[in-house]
């Protein structure tokens, strides 16, 4: 059995053996590798921004949950009508792939769906964990290929993605057209109404009818004055006319009585001295009949104002009182018109409001309609590979550089154990059984060559 040092110096000696071994086992790997059918994955990735805020509406709400996110992303991009989009939009139905599906298929159904149903087999989509990126990776024997596949489901993602988002907003834009219609004809049919009642009943506004109310209360309030001023007359004028205070408390008429009183203290004096007959006594008995006449005149006249100011303000309460019962009658009138007034004019806003809040999201849905991207962009594009995914170069290399040096330290050791040779001095022991006594170093030496080599 060889001693740990012999076998150590059998190695290094061995070292030819060892390089072709190895050699050999690097060559075997590289036409294994050369001979094996290569596969390149191109990469691309898309982005997801916060979809909280909607760009057109300029709301806020919760977005949604991460992982169902992506999730359901995932299956969109896998999807059979992305990859018949990928194929229609990169022109892959070629002359031999419609010969294929024909005679695949007899000639039924979409030649795009069938040939993007064969590209989903080297398709991996991966979402990235705990971020909003979405990895498109493809797998082809073509690099070439491999980096337009995974930039073509990127792109005809996308695509989808805006289709998803613009094609119903087209669709509720053409149905919002149509309930605009209809809700305009019911404004303008609730407006006509309210005109034609309006034009009946002379009513413009509700204005009016509170101007209507206004005007009963006036007409109530001057009535009542009109009572007031009536009853004072006749109050004032008692059982006679020519009593009243307004004729008996004349200015004119005080002063009268007044020249009258003293002209009869003065005619009193007179007579007592002058004859019945004296010129002086006879002209004050005639001054005093003219006051007396004046006064009866006065009076008279009072008297006669006094009634036509009883008998006007009795024509004025009359006359209030004949208009305040028309205007009560009216307002009695009015009462179910402005009933019918204010159901009209409800419906008149009802539709008004109706007729907003359509063209409202009418051009909600026109803006999203021509929305010119989604929340989801494209983050990187894939470009050809390099080194392909498979076969792992490196690490066959690896593996052989591996297989190699243990096959040629195998190799050496079996032809060690085949040709054993006593390298050391313990290994001389070993197989003599007998101690070694001195040994000569013949390194130097002329012959030490040619020892060297017989050992080998």
């Amino acid at each position: 059995m060889l001693s740990i040092p012999d076998l150590a110096v059998a190695l290094r000696k061995r070292w030819r053996l060892e390089l072709v071994v190895l050699l050999a086992v690097l060559l075997g790997v590289a036409i294994w590798t050369a001979m094996s059918t290569k596969t390149y994955v191109a990469s691309s990735s898309i982005l997801f921004d916060d979809m909280s805020i909607d760009p057109v509406q300029g709301t806020t709400g919760g977005g949604d949950n991460l992982s169902s996110l992506l999730a359901t992303q995932t299956d969109v991009v896998r999807s059979e009508a992305v990859a018949a989009e990928v194929v229609a939009e990169q022109q892959l139905a070629s002359p031999a792939v419609v010969q294929a599906w024909r005679k695949a298929t007899g000639g039924l159904g979409d030649v795009n769906s069938w040939y993007g149903r064969q590209l989903l087999s080297g398709l991996d989509v991966m979402p990235e964990k705990a971020s909003r990126v979405l990895t498109i990776r493809y797998r082809s024997a073509d690099p070439q290929f491999a980096a337009l596949l995974a930039n073509g489901f990127a792109v005809a993602y996308l695509d989808a993605r805006l289709k998803s988002k613009t094609d119903p907003a087209r669709t509720y834009s053409r149905w919002f057209t149509e309930r605009t219609r209809e809700v305009r004809a019911n404004l303008e049919s609730a407006q006509g109404r309210l005109t034609d009642f309006k034009r009946k009943t002379g009513i413009v506004d509700s204005g009016s009818l509170d101007a209507e109310a206004a005007r009963l209360g006036e007409l109530s309030g001057q009535f009542t004055g009109a009572q007031a001023s009536a009853a004072d007359y006749a109050a004032r004028a008692g059982g006679s006319t020519s009593q009243s205070p307004d004729v008996q408390n004349s200015a004119v008429v005080q002063g009268l009585r007044s020249q009258i009183a003293n002209k009869t203290a003065q005619l009193s004096q007179m007579s007592q001295g002058l004859g019945p007959n004296h010129p002086d006594l006879v002209a004050a008995r005639a001054e005093l009949n003219e006051l007396r006449s004046r006064l009866g005149s006065e009076i008279g006249t009072g008297t006669r104002s006094v009634r036509v100011a009883g008998a006007a303000a009795n024509s004025k309460e009359a006359s209030l009182q004949r208009l305040l019962n028309e205007q009560r009658s009216r307002m009695l009138g009015l009462a179910g018109d402005r009933a019918q007034f204010d159901v009209l004019q409800r419906d008149v806003d009802s539709a008004r409001a109706a007729y907003d809040a359509v063209t409202q999201r009418l051009e909600a849905m026109r803006l999203q309609a021509l929305a010119p991207s989604t929340n989801a962009r494209q983050l990187d594009v894939a470009s050809p590979p390099v080194m392909p995914s498979d076969p792992n170069v490196p690490l066959r290399i690896l593996l052989g550089l591996i297989l190699g040096v243990l096959l040629a330290a195998g190799a050496a050791i079996a032809m060690e154990t085949w040709r054993p040779r006593a390298r050391t001095t313990a290994g001389i022991v070993a197989v003599s059984g007998s101690p070694v006594l001195a040994t000569i170093n013949f390194k130097n030496s002329s012959i030490g060559p040619l020892l060297m080599s017989e050992a080998v």
